[in-house]
């Protein structure tokens, strides 16, 4: 970041939006995962350091390759109860972070912090269909800080709260 311009009376609507999304989970009382905020870091000062430049850099940089893949895939759904940052699931696939995300994202087509999200409900929906664990139970298996956080999440991403899909998909119904 020591590298990065200094700018003054610039503006970036990524940025901006970024960091409003931020503000409105924390107003929630959503405590952030590090993933999510070293994703957010990593954004925006690429954000940043393009606004310096004349042309945002256009240079690919290809996709993990599939052993790669495998080993952060391993690495994500063997500590889906812990905090996952950026950084680890980087050291995993050894290389820089903001070239991991990058390339995650080129292979995947989902931000680092987004699959993590996605594959912690895939494995709530699992819990939810065949177990009777208390949804609150469920939350902390998953690694959601939270039941409101991922009673918010699953909404989003699955249209139904987690009662709802419970009601729903359960073999009972």
């Amino acid at each position: 970041m020591s590298d990065l311009p200094i700018l003054v009376n610039k503006s970036d609507g990524v940025v901006s939006a970024l960091l409003r999304s931020l503000r409105a989970e924390m107003a929630l009382g959503h405590k952030p995962d590090t993933l999510y905020v070293e994703h957010l870091v990593a954004l925006a000062s690429l954000r940043v350091a393009s606004m310096d430049r004349a042309q945002p850099s256009t240079a690919s940089h290809g996709c993990l390759g599939r052993r790669t893949l495998a080993r952060v895939r391993d690495y994500i759904d063997a500590h889906m109860k812990s905090d996952i940052s950026l950084s680890d699931l980087a050291t995993i696939a050894g290389m820089a972070a903001d070239t991991f995300a990058r390339r995650f994202k080129a292979t995947t087509g989902r931000a680092p912090y987004a699959y993590v999200i996605e594959e912690r409900v895939r494995r709530a929906e699992s819990l939810l269909r065949e177990s009777e664990l208390p949804i609150s139970v469920i939350a902390f298996h998953c690694g959601f800080s939270s039941q409101s956080h991922f009673t918010s999440t699953f909404g989003r991403l699955r249209g139904m709260t987690p009662r709802v899909y419970r009601a729903h998909f359960s073999p009972e119904s």
